[in-house]
């Protein structure tokens, strides 16, 4: 018999929740926006009575970057903070690519999908894309549109059913890179619904739930495991818009877990970071080769550091 690899699995979720603020994500329901939406005063909550399950990781084996008070922010490059030009930063870790607007055909550039994909030619499960907006297939590979492993509808798929595909998928077939975007929120944003918004919010954290507890069962039987969860962009202070005229919208989050990642609770930044430093810190993690064009982001060390004693 030959010798087997001493390399352990890995698998890595990055999970976005479109055009979530950092503001509920830290701050908790926002006391102004919910009195101008006839909310009650016992609907403004905290962020961690919002987002539990969120909240419970960073304190109890993840970590937190871009919260107020704890080092520099973390947001979209742009300069049009709208989704695929956030979706395409993300996932090719380029602060800028061709993506400039959500009518791009794609963004030009190599992304972990096709990193992935090219490491696991053998076995195409080892890497899956579900999204409830289906543009963002768009801005997935630098080859064209990716198809989901599953069949889909053309039009916007609620984010219960995405999730419901996308977590089967991670039980069944463990794969080295899954890509889960959940949409609800920005739908429910456009609208001016920020009861619908806080919701859509709700529902995505019971399914952050899910995802850590699979790859907690999967870390015991010895698979590195990564879990990263973000925003493609922020919002305005106006609540219902985002893009190139209103700066704010570019500050996004990140939220971190997994047996690779070392850092626990309120991380600070040592300096501004961007959508584009999570594709080289997923890299890092995996093994695969680094993207030295200059455009390309910087892992976030800051994240693969085990914390001082």
């Amino acid at each position: 018999m030959g010798a087997q690899s001493s390399t352990p699995p890995v698998t890595i979720v990055v999970m976005t929740l479109d055009g979530v603020r950092w503001r509920e994500v830290f701050e908790g329901v926002d006391a102004r926006l919910a009195a101008s939406h006839g909310l009650s005063a016992s609907e403004v909550v905290s962020a961690a009575e919002l987002m539990p399950n969120l909240h419970r990781i960073v304190t109890t084996h993840g970590a937190a970057l871009g919260a107020p008070g704890h080092g520099a922010t973390i947001s979209a490059s742009g300069p049009n903070f709208i989704s695929l030009p956030g979706y395409a930063e993300l996932l090719s870790g380029r602060r800028t690519t061709r993506c400039r607007d959500n009518q791009c055909a794609g963004s030009g550039a190599r992304t972990l999908l096709d990193d992935f994909a090219a490491a696991s030619a053998r076995d195409p499960s080892q890497v899956a894309l579900f999204t409830s907006w289906p543009d963002i297939a768009r801005v997935a590979s630098e080859r064209g549109v990716v198809a989901e492993p599953l069949p889909r509808t053309p039009s916007f798929r609620p984010d219960q059913i995405t999730a419901d595909l996308a977590i089967a998928h991670l039980k069944a077939h463990p794969p080295k890179f899954l890509f889960l975007g959940l949409g609800e929120p920005d739908e429910f944003g456009h609208q001016n619904d920020y009861a619908g918004y806080l919701n859509a919010v709700r529902r995505a954290d019971a399914r952050i739930a899910e995802v850590d507890r699979e790859l907690l069962l999967l870390a015991a039987h010895g698979t590195r495991t990564a879990l990263f969860v973000t925003a493609d962009h922020g919002r305005a202070d106006n609540f219902v818009e985002h893009g190139s005229k209103f700066p704010e919208s570019a500050r996004v989050w990140l939220i971190a877990s997994g047996s690779a990642v070392r850092a626990t609770g309120f991380v600070a930044a040592p300096s501004q970071r961007r959508l584009a430093d999570l594709a080289p810190t997923v890299r890092v993690i995996a093994g695969l080769p680094q993207d030295l064009d200059p455009e390309a982001g910087m892992p976030l060390s800051e994240l693969l550091t085990p914390p001082n004693p």
